[in-house]
This record gives C-alpha cells, sequence and structure tokens, in this order.
C-alpha cells in the first residue's frame, strides 16, 4: 500500500543493478559522513494524477544537516522495504 508502506533512496557510486534487478543491494553502494548504509527513508508519499500520467513526489531527502554530508553518488534507487525490500526507480 503506497500510502503505509516504507520507501527509501540509496545512493551508489557505479550501478550495482541489471535489468533483470528487482530487489535493493548494498554492492557498491555510497559511503561517506553524513550517509547511512541503506539510504533515507522517503516522507510525504503522494499521488496524483496529471493529465492522465501518474506521478508520485516525496518530501525532499537531505543528507547532512547540520554536519556538512561527503560522499559522492553517481546513482541511486528507490526500494520498497515493506515488500521485501523490492526496486521501484532504478
Amino acid at each position: 500500500d503506497f500510502t503505509s508502506d516504507t520507501f527509501k533512496l540509496a545512493l551508489y557510486t557505479a550501478s550495482p543493478y541489471t535489468t533483470a534487478s528487482t530487489v535493493y543491494v548494498a554492492t557498491t553502494e555510497s559511503s561517506g559522513t553524513e550517509y547511512s548504509a541503506g539510504g533515507n527513508t522517503l516522507a510525504g508519499n503522494a499521488v496524483s494524477n496529471v493529465a492522465n500520467y501518474a506521478t508520485v513526489d516525496f518530501t525532499d531527502s537531505v543528507w547532512g544537516s547540520p554536519t556538512p554530508a561527503t560522499f559522492s553518488a553517481a546513482y541511486g534507487v528507490i526500494y520498497n522495504t515493506s515488500a521485501s525490500n523490492k526496486l521501484i526507480v532504478v
């Protein structure tokens, strides 16, 4: 259920995923100051229909507040921790 499930945003230095991937993995996940393994929990789940296109919006995710974040990332995934860490967006 989109309104009650928990979603996370994980960041990566290189993509560990293929077109056959279905669940979150920690391989090549970013690390550094103010970044926690598994990524940030997303809040404010909002779904809407705009001109017959489904849109999803979350509250902005912030790393490094108040301590500055120091890590690198080139890829990100959104996954559902309430559904066995299934990938939503790669």
